[in-house]
């Protein structure tokens, strides 16, 4: 049976935030198009800022009803709704408002929402002396949370740790965490945006207002820990196809390639995946003959569909890019 479409590349939707870095770093401000104050790059997502595929019979058309239309072939058969990843660049310029995300369960029952907001961070670019917050300074517990946010003074009792380029960082829903200023972040996640912020800063929002807060539902969905450290990474295969895996949840996995010679992708899981490249040039090929061949430029991201033909990347100089995956119905990552 011959496939719908082979990989698409998708087009980015720029965010400006207010704790955005005013400058986007170079390359990717250049490779990218980023205007100024963009704190998020949205690269792969269905819901809220849609990303478009950007080339082929399905230029123009969103990601929520390509999936829609054929959710057997990109998500697996049986799958549940909707696309299950997101996929970001984060652009830090200021502390981020201290927050935390409800998991599935507390997604469900505070907001009707079918998944809650697991993501991992992995450190593209670290100015020297860039921190993070993950998790509780040693000893604090819930109880010292509300009674820190109800008096302003949350900062007191969290974890801040050291960040670095290459560090990996896997920050489980319930989490207490914020990004601090210096970063350029690769951060996959379930496909929620389920936030509830229990400290901003003092720090004005757009409309010149505190942006608002929400402690009683934070304090629900916070599950105490920390503090946190960089997720070590495992080695699939060695150079020259080096394949490591940054991170692996229940819900997500995320790949980091670099490679200087012609090799397969790996297929870690039966639901959809996302390419990412940071580096470097090539193609992506499919020996079977199923699908066109397609460029790789920095950059880009591309939707690889659950029933994609089995896939090979011939790298054209040495590259760098990165996979995220999502389990297929009824498994776990």
């Amino acid at each position: 049976m011959s496939l719908p479409f082979g990989p698409l590349r998708l087009i980015p939707v720029f965010l400006p935030k207010v704790w955005a870095e005013p400058h986007f770093p170079e390359p990717w401000a250049s490779r990218l198009g980023v205007p100024l104050g963009i704190g998020e790059v949205w690269l792969a997502s269905d819901r809220l800022h849609v990303t478009k595929v950007a080339a082929g019979p399905l230029v123009g058309q969103g990601l929520d009803r390509v999936v829609a239309q054929w959710p057997d072939y990109i998500l697996g058969p049986g799958a549940a709704p909707g696309f299950p990843l997101l996929l970001k660049l984060l652009n830090v310029g200021q502390w981020l408002s201290v927050q935390v995300h409800p998991d599935d369960p507390t997604a469900a029952r505070l907001e009707n929402e079918p998944w809650g907001k697991g993501e991992a961070w992995h450190i593209l670019h670290a100015q020297t002396g860039a921190q993070l917050v993950h998790g509780l300074s040693a000893g604090a517990d819930a109880r010292q949370v509300a009674q820190a946010a109800a008096e302003n003074r949350l900062p007191e009792i969290l974890a801040k740790v050291p960040a670095n380029s290459g560090d990996t960082f896997d920050v489980p829903a319930g989490t207490l965490h914020t990004t601090g200023p210096g970063l350029l972040i690769l951060e996959v996640q379930q496909a929620s945006d389920l936030t509830y912020r229990l400290y901003d800063w003092d720090r004005p929002g757009p409309d010149g207002k505190p942006r608002p807060l929400h402690l009683q539902r934070a304090l629900e969905a916070l599950k105490p820990s920390g503090p946190g450290e960089p997720t070590p990474s495992r080695t699939l295969s060695p150079p020259p196809w080096q394949v490591q895996s940054l991170v692996t949840t229940a819900s997500f996995g995320l790949l980091k390639y670099a490679i200087m010679g012609k090799g397969a992708l790996e297929r870690p899981g039966g639901g959809p995946g996302l390419l990412w490249v940071e580096r470097g040039r090539g193609k992506l090929g499919f020996p079977g003959g199923e699908h066109p061949q397609e460029q790789l430029r920095p950059g880009q991201c591309w939707l690889l569909p659950a029933g994609l033909a089995p896939a090979m990347v011939e790298p054209a100089e040495d590259m760098i890019f990165y996979q995220a995956w999502a389990p297929g119905p009824g498994e776990s990552a």
